[in-house]
């Protein structure tokens, strides 16, 4: 007879293996099942020419002194977490650095823009429409992004920064919503090795616990039986009494009418294409020594326009001209071993953009727009290079979620719906994508893969009752 799991948790990110840990520790037979030939989802440590290893998806631990979960699960396993120290930031417009009055006048004016714009998020009566955008109120022309600064394109470049945490357009983020989560924020920690390195502790701690792990395995089919759940794969089947299901929500939104049987409620749904899955690219460049200015001190350069677009770039280094790039440089010491690799973090407009080009092109265009905005006519080519994409991964299908978008009916509690336990109990539901004030973040992935694990004994606590 085919063996019963207790729990088959599809996805070996963080919010499944943390669900497997929590298990298997609680004594319940769990298998997990992959679809990628390697563990940690949209958690990806790069090696190949990197002087260290370099995290292209979740790069560090947000709010690590404020309470996020992640750093106990950090001191559990052993892995150091280093907090990162403040270092230098500079501004960047054509070649040119912007004065200290200049940048610090830019930065004070974005932070009272936000402010404004939170405040009337949640204050204003009748409150924001739904099809009102942040850039409405960020752009206005009563904004303090505007204040005694008489660029105002200067103003607005600096403010499309925003555009990488965010994974969207200002154009496209809710106004009404803007300022809702409660998420955790202030300290940001990174573990030593990457966050791959640091999945594979848990997982091999969840093994000694008794978890299968079968990696290689994509789902088709997810079917409720009369005692339980059958997840078909790729290579075979397998039965369990409940499945917790860690599917990324840009893959369920391509597949989610059909994996299912019986299908899923028309509000999951609905709820499912109506919540926004993010674009957030990285660029990493390896040197073989720190080439560009003040690199023992600057940790982060703002890199702002310095031509105009004008319909489709003919280049891939025409987007990095027409685009704000934030470039995090990793000679100054936010970490505590520095070495000459800086990475570009590239928002949705820019990262569209460069889906025209091969990685080659853009590697090379990043490289030479750097040498362009620095006024640096020689510098030694990259010995390391990378480019992610994460929105044309098939087992992704885009960064993480983004905050509610424009357009009716969208809140922040489609994140709570989506992690609603579906067949009486048995069928639930965790990822970032399901946790309402910590969506797009390592924090809501692990809230989520506790919380379904702690539903799941409990449902199985049930069955052994009944």
């Amino acid at each position: 007879m085919a063996r019963v799991y207790d729990t088959i948790v599809i996805g070996a990110g963080w919010s499944g293996v943390v669900a497997a840990k929590d298990l298997s520790k609680a004594g319940h037979s769990v298998l997990i099942l992959e679809a990628r030939d390697r563990l940690g989802g949209r958690a990806r440590t790069y090696t190949d020419g990197m002087h260290i290893p370099v995290d292209l998806g979740c790069s560090f631990i947000h709010g690590y002194k404020e309470g996020n979960p992640t750093r106990d699960i950090a001191k559990e396993f052993g892995v150091t977490a280093n907090v990162c120290q403040p270092t230098d930031g500079q501004i960047w417009k054509s070649e040119k650095l912007e004065p200290s009055s200049s940048a610090s006048k830019l930065r004070q004016n974005l932070g009272a823009a936000r402010t404004s714009a939170q405040s009337l998020a949640q204050s204003a009566n009748p409150p924001p429409s739904p099809q009102a955008p942040l850039s409405e109120a960020l752009f206005g022309p009563q904004s303090p992004l505007f204040a005694d600064i008489p660029d105002k394109d200067l103003a607005i470049s600096f403010a499309r920064m925003l555009e990488v945490p965010l994974g969207v357009t200002l154009e496209k983020a809710s106004l009404r919503w803007d300022g809702w989560e409660n998420n955790y924020a202030g300290s940001d920690a990174a573990p030593e090795g990457g966050f791959q390195m640091f999945i594979d502790k848990i997982v091999d701690a969840a093994k000694q616990d008794g978890t299968e792990v079968k990696l290689g395995e994509a789902v088709k089919k997810i079917e409720k039986t009369g005692d339980g759940v059958k997840v078909e794969t790729d290579k075979g089947g397998y039965a369990a009494k409940t499945v917790v299901c860690t599917i990324p929500l840009g893959v369920l939104k391509t597949n989610a009418k059909t994996l299912f049987q019986p299908s899923l409620p028309t509000r999951r749904l609905e709820t499912i294409q109506g919540t926004h899955v993010g674009v957030l690219e990285k660029l990493v460049l390896a040197y073989p020594s720190a080439w560009w200015p003040d690199a023992a001190k600057v940790g982060s350069f703002i890199l702002l326009p310095t031509e105009t677009s004008q319909g489709e770039p003919k280049d891939a280094k025409s987007v990095f001209r027409q685009n704000t790039f934030i470039l995090a440089s990793f000679a100054a010491p936010t970490l505590p071993r520095q070495h000459p690799t800086v990475l570009f973090y590239i928002s949705e407009t820019p990262a569209l953009a460069l889906e025209k080009f091969s990685p080659e092109e853009v590697v090379k265009a990043g490289h030479e727009s750097l040498k362009e905005r620095f006024g640096v006519s020689s510098a030694p080519q990259p010995t390391g290079s990378v480019l992610t994409n994460w929105r044309t991964d098939p087992l992704a299908m885009g960064a993480t979620t983004t905050p509610s978008i424009i357009g009716d009916g969208r809140s922040p509690l489609d994140f709570a719906e989506l992690g609603k336990p579906l067949w009486g109990g048995a069928l639930c539901f965790a990822g970032e994508h399901t946790d309402s004030n910590h969506r797009g973040s390592v924090a809501g992935a692990v809230i989520s893969g506790a919380r379904e694990a702690e539903r799941v004994q409990k449902y199985l606590k049930r069955l052994a009752e009944a």
